[in-house]
């Protein structure tokens, strides 16, 4: 093959993960200009001498790439709903890619997911393919300063203060919330929680603090929940954070880390100082989050039977 002289763009990428996933032809790269070429244009194009100097065939991908594709897209999900239907799908043989790809297209988030891994994968075979026959610079990831995270959660979620639309569904998740963080204990641990919960949040004063996620198609997806704590005793005020809960469908993805952050912004502009998170037991969806925080453990809730 010879060496590569045009340089890489994300148009010229797009170009070559299509032609890579086409089956049905074969397809070409014109080493001088980058174009992406089928194998009937080619020869219409070109005579014999210049396809077989300045034109190479796209990378391979055959359908075993695709099927471990596939594989490293269920093994990167931190969904458990999602990981162990799409595990199934895989595992039945006859149908797998049909039945993967339509599972899923009925999930928006999901769909989201997949095509972003999808195209980093392939992103990243291209660009190994290039920089292994190039003669000018190396090309850098596509993706090297945006937060595809971020930028997925945007795109997915909406965010919404305070609104009196979920009011009725926060509470119930809220409960939910909890008693899930408790599950094993006696229900005593959870309805003191919320009751203890309740009071100070509407305590004359304080300013209670909610920010609900809903989906672009409108449905809950989650809540951070708290309120702004004024004392007598000291004329600063903090923000307490006491849950936040994201629906298992959407776990995973991110969402709690967004919630958090924009818990962040909406303390400060109540004028908070600090933010204390009072987070019932060990969530395992905050874990994480809040300790790539490194906030500090402020206090330890004992409990003795009498």
């Amino acid at each position: 093959m010879g060496k590569i002289l045009f340089q890489l763009t994300p148009e010229i990428i797009d170009m070559i993960i299509f032609a890579m996933e086409n089956q049905a032809d074969e397809y070409y790269v014109d080493i001088k200009t980058g174009d992406v070429l089928s194998e009937s244009q080619a020869e219409e194009e070109y005579d014999d001498e210049y396809i077989n100097s300045f034109t190479v065939p796209v990378p391979d991908w055959f359908s075993s790439d695709g099927f471990q594709l596939m594989e490293s897209f269920v093994a990167a999900m931190h969904n458990p709903v999602y990981e162990d239907q799409l595990r199934k799908i895989l595992s039945a043989g006859k149908g797998a890619f049909r039945n993967f790809k339509n599972t899923v297209k009925e999930h928006e988030s999901l769909t989201q997911q997949w095509y972003r891994h999808k195209e980093n994968i392939m992103s990243s075979r291209v660009i190994e393919w290039y920089n292994l026959n190039s003669e000018i610079l190396k090309y850098k990831d596509i993706n090297e300063n945006t937060d595809e995270t971020d930028n997925l959660i945007s795109s997915d979620f909406i965010f919404l203060e305070g609104d009196s639309k979920w009011q009725d569904v926060f509470k119930e998740k809220y409960s939910e919330a909890v008693n899930e963080s408790l599950s094993g204990l006696d229900s005593f641990y959870a309805d003191y929680i919320i009751s203890r919960n309740e009071y100070y949040s509407n305590l004359p004063g304080n300013i209670p603090l909610l920010i609900c996620a809903e989906t672009i198609s409108g449905e809950f997806a989650g809540f951070i929940s708290g309120y702004i704590f004024k004392s007598n005793l000291n004329p600063s005020s903090f923000a307490l954070a006491n849950a936040v809960w994201v629906e298992k469908l959407y776990r995973g993805l991110g969402l709690a880390k967004s919630l958090i952050d924009k818990y962040f912004i909406l303390a400060q502009k109540n004028n908070a100082e600090k933010i204390i998170f009072e987070l019932p037991e060990s969530n395992s969806v905050l874990n994480s989050t809040l300790d790539a925080r490194d906030l500090s453990v402020l206090l330890t809730t004992r409990v003795v039977t009498l």
